[in-house]
């Protein structure tokens, strides 16, 4: 993509032995410094809503000029039988889309991109990504399960996110997909029993 400047990407797909398999990319915006001001995010996106919503809201809402983003996309363990190019064209088309989203965003933010694609569990990833890049936080989208709403808690997270809160090292950022929000918001305040006190 113009702008970005492509760096050294690490493959251990077809290591066995590897601790962790992996396809990492990591390119920078042209002109890109990292300083002692940078920050340092990891977001999990997934391919699913919630996780498309982490990515769009790190980008939009979070990530400065200067900092460094490192997206997780876990996947099955299923997909090693595929053959290997096929993951690694993946994971450079999804590389493509998130340049091409912070371009749209901000085309004179300059960052630094990594992307993860690990096969795996992906709470033993995740704990692995932030020993290795201490982040300054984790983003994580939630499908907003039911069952936790049912148990008195406001906003309902999923089994990811909910994982990353009791156990991550570093504070977690939990995005709601807006439309479910949006919902929520709409039907708290139809609720007749909702308390008028801070209209």
């Amino acid at each position: 993509t113009p702008g970005y400047t492509p760096k050294v990407s690490f493959d251990t797909f077809e290591n066995p032995a590897a601790s962790m398999f992996s396809f990492t990319l990591q390119v920078k915006s042209e002109g890109y410094q990292r300083s002692r001001n940078t920050r340092v995010f990891l977001c999990a996106a997934s391919m699913d809503e919630s996780g498309r919503e982490a990515l769009d809201w790190a980008l939009e809402s979070l990530v400065q000029d200067g900092d460094e983003l490192i997206v997780f996309r876990g996947v099955d363990e299923d997909v090693l039988d595929k053959p290997h190019n096929i993951l690694r064209d993946e994971a450079r088309e999804f590389m493509r889309v998130i340049q091409e989203k912070n371009m749209a965003i901000d085309s004179e933010r300059k960052l630094s991109l990594i992307l993860e694609y690990i096969p795996g569990k992906i709470t033993d990833s995740l704990d692995r990504l932030i020993a290795l890049y201490r982040p300054d936080s984790v983003v994580v989208g939630t499908r907003g399960r039911s069952v936790w709403q049912g148990m008195g808690m406001g906003m309902g997270v999923g089994s990811i996110s909910r994982y990353c809160l009791s156990h991550s090292p570093v504070p977690v950022i939990v995005v709601r997909p807006e439309r479910k929000f949006r919902k929520a918001m709409e039907k708290r305040k139809a609720d007749p029993k909702r308390g008028r006190h801070f209209e």
